[in-house]
């Protein structure tokens, strides 16, 4: 045939009846606010203590979700009823991403869930092939034009297990600009960019923080009750302060050089402070005061609150792992950038409740406890 008539044939087997066209620029996903860039704030430090990380086989951590709003279209030639599916595909081997777990001993997998259903899928092709799987449910073809999924959400988790067991030190999985979403399994068209920061893997010993108080007693002297009325406020200061223990077998050597890898990272460590009441007095409704009691077990009419320079006030009796968030004056600070000692004042505030005023001796014992999250 000649060459002008073999083109006719062939376009007329591609528009035929039940198949329809697009180009591929008409096959993409974007988010619902149309950008073609996502980044996930992962948290810049996980941390766990070597000595109560579970063993081999075991989820180490898994993350909170992170969600994703976007829609994808498809332009290619399809079928009527054909079935369409979006893929979530890395590009290109992650070495660096697989060198950091290696060394921090753990396996990493992607957990993806979509609103359209189709159930779980696990990403864990970090190299080698496959370098995608499909997610949610199949959108079908009609056979006419470009094929639309609909507004969805893709909700992310990722997932640690340990495969060795773990010793001290911290591991970084460096920044990353290497997952894509595409409008389906064959990776055509544009894509919305998935990014990651940065985040540590570190594993510290408990005996890694010391800690210290400036003073070992806070006293406030001999209180008249004829002094005492509703504006009657008696501060005294004092310090908490935390460093990296010199004790090689507490990490040191593991923990306080830089990482070298895609840049040089630290240990970044932060630190909270629990005030537990032992004895002379009970925790404030609110957990935010110590009601004092005299040294006949009664409550005197004086509560000592301690608060931080920013003026907020500690919490009492808590030491959750939410208290940090819950409560600002509960951080300490943290070790970051190779430094490893951290001071932070604190202000003992001696108040009146409002009830009678007993006199006696007074005397509270609090433990201060510092440690990571």
């Amino acid at each position: 045939l000649p060459a002008l008539l073999r083109w006719l044939l062939m376009v007329s087997v591609l528009a035929g009846p039940g198949y329809a066209y697009a180009a591929d620029s008409d096959t993409m996903c974007t988010t619902t606010g149309g950008s073609g860039t996502v980044t996930l704030n992962v948290p810049p430090s996980v941390s766990f203590a070597p000595e109560t990380a579970p063993g081999p086989g075991t989820v180490l951590y898994t993350s909170p979700p992170y969600t994703i709003d976007y829609q994808c279209q498809y332009g290619g030639f399809t079928r009527p009823g054909t079935a369409l599916r979006v893929a979530f595909a890395r590009l290109g081997d992650l070495k660096p991403l697989t060198d950091a777990l290696d060394k921090a001993g753990l396996k990493l997998e992607i957990h993806l869930s979509d609103s359209s259903g189709g159930g779980e899928a696990v990403f864990d092709h970090f190299t080698g092939s496959p370098d995608y799987v499909g997610i949610g449910s199949d959108y079908i073809s009609t056979g006419n034009g470009t094929q639309h999924t609909g507004n969805r959400t893709l909700t992310i988790r990722l997932k640690l297990t340990v495969n060795r067991k773990i010793t001290s030190g911290f591991y970084v999985v460096p920044p990353l600009s290497s997952f894509r979403l595409y409008a389906h399994l064959n990776k055509v068209g544009s894509a919305i960019q998935i990014n990651t920061t940065a985040t540590r893997i570190q594993y510290v010993p408990n005996c890694f923080v010391q800690a210290g108080l400036s003073t070992n007693k806070v006293d406030f002297g001999s209180v008249l009750t004829s002094d005492i009325d509703s504006s009657f406020s008696l501060p005294r200061t004092f310090s908490i302060r935390a460093s990296a223990d010199s004790d090689p077998a507490c990490g040191k050597n593991q923990l306080t050089g830089p990482y070298e890898g895609v840049g040089s990272y630290y240990l970044q460590l932060p630190l909270k402070v629990a005030f537990l009441i032992n004895s002379g007095g009970t925790p404030s409704s609110d957990n935010k005061a110590i009601i004092l009691k005299n040294e006949n077990n009664e409550n005197n009419g004086l509560q000592l609150k301690i608060s931080d320079p920013a003026g907020n006030l500690v919490t009492f009796n808590n030491e959750s792992a939410s208290l940090p968030e819950a409560s600002p004056a509960n951080k300490l600070g943290e070790f970051h950038d190779g430094i490893f000692t951290v001071n932070k004042q604190y202000t003992a505030t001696l108040l009146p409740t409002g009830k009678p005023v007993k006199t006696g001796k007074y005397r509270t014992q609090v433990t201060v406890k510092v440690s990571y999250y």
